[in-house]
């Protein structure tokens, strides 16, 4: 399989069916590409469980984006299966990200840890063999929902009684209320944590349907929408990736027997605290009123001038 592309390069004429088919095909087809990869190969580079996820989620989209012209049974076991996939690498994944931090520090208590941490590494495989042995045995089902799936991609209720929509009139329904939401997210007081988890979400959510969309438009969506977007969504994940660190320390510490590495590890604590102190201070200083002001502005040149491509 060719490397898969994260944009949808369609006309904005086009009939949306045509578009949603195509798209969900590829974000689907990616996830086929890696689960096996995952599941049999994680070995080989520890991407292959990152990307998984990564397709997942921009998969998650499409439904999102397109769940009107689908077959609602169908599509939600599609869904859960995909998000089934996900949870079995949620420890996976989190063992890869501390063995490659650990892996850069030469001393002998990190490379006692290491060794304790690659050891949990192969055991949280066993959830990610497992939901790819029981999605594709009986002749591959996961692929054959899919195909089914695919073939049922119309129009449906009240829609199917008038004239198709094209892509661009799709793409400005939708993503309206997702900048909206963004916008309202990221007004509120994000000293608190789950506020500030629900920005960083509510940003996920545009950012990969602004991959899905942006081909609707002239180019500024993608240029300039998607280019803050991924600048914001480094800064939150810079935030996230401490506080994550932070919840794997602790279990390790809470598990560890040894006085050595549990000095360590509290030495490494205290570094990750201090990291996400900052982190979060930056992004405060970053996300002021006076960007947040500017943000809405462009935003909303952007959909004026995109509702006016109609």
């Amino acid at each position: 399989m060719a490397q898969p592309q994260k944009w949808i390069n369609e006309k904005g004429n086009a009939p949306v069916t045509g578009v949603a088919l195509r798209s969900l095909q590829s974000r689907l087809a990616a996830v086929q590409h890696y689960l096996p990869l995952a599941a049999l190969n994680y070995q080989d580079d520890i991407e292959y469980i990152h990307r998984l996820r990564i397709w997942i989620r921009r998969a998650d989209a499409a439904f999102d984006t397109y769940g009107e012209l689908l077959p609602e049974l169908r599509a939600a076991w599609i869904v859960k299966q995909l998000r089934r996939i996900r949870r079995a690498t949620n420890e996976a994944r989190d063992a890869d990200v501390f063995a490659l931090r650990l892996s850069t520090d030469k001393s002998s208590t990190a490379a006692s840890l290491l060794k304790h941490v690659r050891e949990h590494r192969r055991v949280t495989q066993q959830p990610v063999v497992e939901v790819y042995e029981r999605l594709t045995r009986h002749s591959g089902r996961f692929g054959r929902r899919i195909k089914k799936l695919l073939k049922r991609v119309r129009l449906r209720g009240t829609r199917s009684k008038s004239k198709e929509p094209t892509y661009r009139e799709w793409a400005v329904e939708h993503l309206r209320p997702l900048f909206e939401n963004f916008l309202e997210a990221g007004a509120g007081d994000l000293e608190n944590t789950e506020r500030l988890h629900q920005f960083r979400i509510a940003g996920k959510k545009l950012r990969y349907a602004t991959e899905l969309l942006s081909g609707a438009f002239d180019s500024r969506l993608r240029d300039v929408t998607y280019e803050f977007l991924e600048t914001l969504q480094d800064k939150l994940g810079t935030i996230n990736d401490h506080a994550s660190a932070l919840t794997r320390i602790s279990n390790w510490n809470d598990e560890n027997g040894n006085e050595e590495r549990h000095r360590y590890l509290a030495e490494m604590r205290c570094d990750e605290q201090k990291q996400l102190d900052l982190a979060r201070q930056h992004f405060t200083e970053w996300w002021s009123v006076e960007q947040q002001t500017k943000t809405r502005a462009a935003f909303q040149e952007t959909l004026n001038a995109v509702s006016d491509l109609k």
